[in-house]
């Protein structure tokens, strides 16, 4: 297991250099006083000495000693007085008395007028020296004095040992290194409060600067006239610059989320590794993906369409826009077309892919149709056309000179130049209609009303087909609120083709009933409606045609429709048009039990029919063609 590596914290770092100059410091005045001391001290010692050796000279003189019989007392008294080795040296050099040996020991000392401090006291009156002492063997430090005798100069020397001069200047280097130990110690704590005083501030600004990555609304709140002071303001200033920032960030972040998600066509943004990192709500819902489902995986694995992951990897690698239509299966099946184009970042670097996917599964379902629609005109006009043509050619060859083949030729293009004008009139009623140019002024009306009137405009038509018309009103019927101008060309566009369809001695029927089975709607919970049905006993539709009855140009016969005179768009012009009125068109057959057209209008309410009620009675007519 690792160690975590020891921080030196800016508290230990003040400390630590604080220590660092004062031992520094310390020594170096300690080493300096050492050496003054030394000096210091060997002066203070000379002169300490020379000063004892003038006492003694002074005393020996008052006391007059300065005779071998009388000087041994003085000389005992005044040694232990200026803590030395006393010596009397008379004008020829011989030793009269010396405090640290007997009367025998001194005549047996040399002759001292050799010494160097004899020789200089009497040439200067006091000297100092140091050297080995001839009588005991060991080192002394000297200090001679003169004293002018009646019988010449005399000498007196006072003498120290080096050991005792040694321990005095140890005793004040030891005093000298305890202060310097104590001065070291008081500071350190000095450095210690210093450290801590300092380092608190900047710890404050640490606990700050760490609580602004969380939230950028914490300030230090720091005013001292420092550089302490000076870094909070500046950290302040930062954390109102990156707040400012974030909140700009942040409101374009939420402004291009919204952007997308509020697109119609899908994005999909994938990084550098190819994974996915946006995913609007389009693209979503194009492929039923949560967005858990799809950030952070490959397009493949997320989408699981292949043209459109080799689209964003190709865009990827190759560095250019690629286009792809592709289909995508499933509960919803749908045509897309994507466009990958990749994503630069500083420098030209390649940073992802981004797609974005229409879906043109409506655009392709239109251009099907048109292209249908255009071949379907084509076709239906193609027929009258060339019959036209071939009568006017028949004609021109000849054939106008005979009455009989003129006029049969003649109501050829008659007959075929009404087909051309009643394809033109739906063609331009269909196409009002669907470009909404179709104005509409909705009315109150009576469904019984307009179903009698319906019936009573087909009642020839019916009689030369001979074919029944009925119209069969239920009382809870009431009115709706429609366009009659609107709901008469639905009903009589259904009416008029179950006449020619049904065929011979068929029987159509115009009923009429409230769905709800109340006239003010109480007793259910869909909006008040009525449904007109016109149904008639002919030989019925193949349930395979149904779903593409109201298609424009769809004939179940194709031969028996234009032979009948049909364009092949009247229903279609009916879905459309009762789509225009707020209504809905329906189909129900069975071979061989006829056919049921239901058309469901809104209901005129309680407040619009200013309380009329319903017809009372069920209305009916008839027209039979014996």
């Amino acid at each position: 297991m690792a160690r975590e590596p020891i921080r030196f914290g800016i508290r230990l770092r003040l400390f630590v250099v604080s220590v660092v100059v004062i031992t520094f410091g310390l020594a170096a005045a300690q080493w300096y006083a050492s050496r003054g001391l030394d000096r210091d001290f060997a002066l203070r010692t000379r002169n300490d000495l020379a000063l004892r050796a003038a006492t003694v000279a002074v005393a020996m003189r008052e006391a007059d000693a300065l005779d071998e019989g009388r000087c041994a007392r003085p000389v005992q008294a005044l040694a232990a007085a200026s803590r030395g080795r006393v010596t009397l040296i008379d004008p020829r050099g011989v030793v009269r008395c010396d405090s640290s040996l007997t009367a025998a020991g001194v005549r047996a000392m040399n002759n001292h007028n050799d010494r160097p401090e004899v020789v200089a006291a009497r040439r200067d009156g006091v000297s100092v020296a140091t050297h080995e002492s001839g009588t005991l063997g060991r080192p002394f430090v000297y200090a001679a004095h003169r004293i002018n005798g009646p019988d010449g100069a005399w000498v007196v020397r006072v003498a120290v040992e080096p050991d005792v001069l040694a321990n005095e200047r140890a005793t004040l280097r030891r005093l000298l290194s305890i202060a310097a130990l104590l001065g070291l110690l008081g500071a350190a704590a000095m450095s210690t409060l210093a450290a801590q005083l300092v380092a608190a501030p900047v710890r404050a600004l640490t606990d700050t600067a760490r609580s602004m990555v969380r939230d950028l609304s914490v300030r230090t709140r720091t005013r001292a006239n420092d550089e302490v002071g000076e870094l909070a303001g500046a950290l302040d200033e930062l954390a109102d610059g990156l707040a400012a920032s974030m909140e700009t960030l942040r409101s374009e972040r939420d402004r291009l989320g919204t952007i997308l998600d509020s697109m119609v066509e899908g994005v999909v943004v994938t990084d550098a590794d190819g994974r996915v990192v946006v995913a609007n709500r389009a693209l979503r819902e194009m492929f039923l993906r949560t967005q858990d489902q799809v950030i952070g995986r490959r397009p493949i694995e997320a989408l699981c369409v292949g043209e459109l992951h080799d689209a964003i990897e190709e865009a990827a690698s190759v560095g250019e826009r690629t286009n792809v239509e592709f289909t995508v299966e499933g509960v919803r099946p749908r045509t897309l077309a994507a466009s990958a184009a990749p994503l630069r970042g500083p420098g030209g670097t390649r940073e992802g892919c981004v797609a974005v996917l229409s879906d043109v599964t409506e655009l392709r379902r239109l251009e099907g149709m048109r292209r249908e629609f255009v071949a379907n005109v084509s076709h239906e006009l193609r027929t009258p056309v060339a019959a036209v043509r071939a009568a006017v050619e028949t004609l021109e060859g000849g054939a106008i000179d005979d009455p009989k083949f003129a006029r049969e030729f003649v109501a050829i293009i008659d007959r075929h130049a009404d087909r051309l004008r009643r394809l033109v009139e739906d063609l331009l009623e269909l196409s009002r209609i669907e470009a909404k140019e179709l104005s509409l002024a909705p009315e109150s009306l009576s469904v019984a009303e307009q179903c009698v009137h319906v019936v009573e405009l087909f009642a020839l038509a019916a009689k030369s087909k001979k074919t029944m018309l009925d119209v069969a009103v239920s009382p809870d019927a009431g009115r709706v609120f429609t366009d009659r101008r609107g709901l008469e060309h639905v009903l009589g566009n259904l009416v008029d083709n179950a006449i020619k369809y049904a065929g011979e001695g068929a029987r159509v029927t115009v009923r009429a009933r409230a769905l709800d089975g109340a006239p003010d709607g109480r007793d259910s919970g869909r909006p008040p409606s009525v449904r007109i049905t016109v149904e008639d006993t002919g030989p019925g539709i193949d349930a395979r045609h149904l779903p593409r009855l109201f298609e424009r140009f769809y004939r179940v016969d194709t031969g028996r429709s234009r032979l009948l005179g049909g364009t092949g768009l009247g229903l279609a012009i009916v879905k459309h048009m009762a789509e225009a009125m707020g209504a809905k068109v329906s189909v129900e057959s069975e071979i061989g039990r006829g056919t049921r057209f239901h058309v469901d209008l809104p209901r005129e309410r309680e407040r619009r029919t200013s309380g009329r009620p319903p017809p009372a009675a069920q209305t009916q007519a008839s027209a039979r063609a014996e």
